[in-house]
């Protein structure tokens, strides 16, 4: 397979932030699987300004993602306040960068002038990325968003030289506008609009489910790198795949069941080990005890990691009436037999 990137300026294959999914566990499982860099979920800089209980260990890491790139994302609208937030972050020796999140479309999170809201005040955007930038000094701040908030409104150009001018240090442009939320089709055009706008580097998210979603996309927008999102859900395999098409090796087929069994095995422990590592660091946190946590959290993978496959409803059934993390394994072998 003949590679469409020059092999000296390889992309970048990045972990995309998803709410309520890249906690450390996944991010670690992400990592192994070639993930070059990756985001946490995103964090409140008024909750962290305010000494939230439940934001700080939003910012935890476990041992078996230490010493890999990885960007605290921040949301808020308040440059003082963001600057205040990204200080914290920088202080903690934790991350490679500091994101800012303009980009989520949520309802919760737009109303509060927060996220996608942010691209439609272009200069209050800019005045954010220019304080994050004077607080976070050295550490770099990046900024993820979209190509506009609407059809009528597309603003992928200007958008990237607001954050450009203002001092970030990358781009992360999901291909989507925030009125189409994660539905539709991906408009490459747009990101290559925010491409060539700019001299720092873009990243091109959005509808990357396979080695040649990302092929393609890059081609189309010349974008420095692609970031992953909904794609690598119960498919972390998903990057070491990006990363054979891109140096023209042969694309591995999908893990087996036990494969991905063993996977999940895994996926699930990791979980079990940042609960219990949250709930020894952050006791006054709410949420369950450390094992029922860990189960609730992986409802939302293992039926990703099991999709289509002989055995996955009797798995989901074995999940509901599970109680503990062992019960869970012991239904996954039993299920997925190595």
């Amino acid at each position: 397979m003949e590679s469409p990137i020059p092999p000296d300026r390889p992309p970048r294959v990045a972990l995309a932030p998803l709410a309520e999914v890249t906690d450390a566990a996944f991010r670690a499982i992400a990592f192994d699987a070639g993930a070059d860099s990756a985001t946490t979920e995103m964090v409140s800089a008024a909750g962290l300004v305010r000494g939230s209980r439940n934001t700080a260990p939003l910012l935890e890491r476990i041992p078996e993602e230490r010493d890999r790139p990885l960007a605290a994302q921040l949301y808020g609208h308040d440059p003082a306040e963001l600057a205040e937030a990204a200080h914290i972050v920088a202080g903690l020796g934790r991350f490679a960068a500091i994101d800012l999140n303009a980009g989520c479309p949520m309802r919760r999170i737009v109303a509060n002038g927060d996220g996608a809201a942010l691209m439609r005040a272009p200069a209050l955007l800019g005045r954010c990325v220019a304080a994050m930038v004077r607080a976070a000094a050295p550490l770099p701040v990046t900024v993820k968003t979209r190509i506009g908030s609407d059809p009528d409104h597309p603003a992928a150009a200007e958008l990237a030289r607001v954050c450009a001018d203002a001092g970030a240090s990358l781009l992360a442009v999901h291909g989507r506008y925030a009125s189409q939320m994660h539905a539709g089709a991906v408009d490459a055009g747009r990101i290559a609009e925010a491409v060539a706008a700019v001299r720092i580097p873009v990243l091109a998210n959005g509808g990357v489910f396979s080695a040649s979603d990302a092929l393609a996309l890059l081609r189309a927008t010349g974008a420095a790198g692609v970031m992953v999102g909904r794609g690598a859900l119960g498919a972390p395999w998903i990057f070491a795949r990006i990363k054979a098409a891109l140096s023209g090796a042969e694309v591995d087929p999908p893990p087996s069941p036990a494969e991905r069994a063993s996977l999940a095995a895994r996926h699930l422990a990791l979980a079990l080990a940042w609960h219990r590592l949250l709930r020894e660091r952050h006791p006054d946190a709410a949420g369950p005890d450390p094992e029922t946590a860990a189960v609730l959290d992986f409802r939302r993978h293992i039926f990703h990691y099991f999709r289509g496959l002989r055995g996955a409803a009797s798995l989901r059934r074995a999940m509901g009436e599970a109680s503990g993390v062992a019960e869970l394994l012991a239904a996954i072998s039993r299920t997925f037999p190595s």
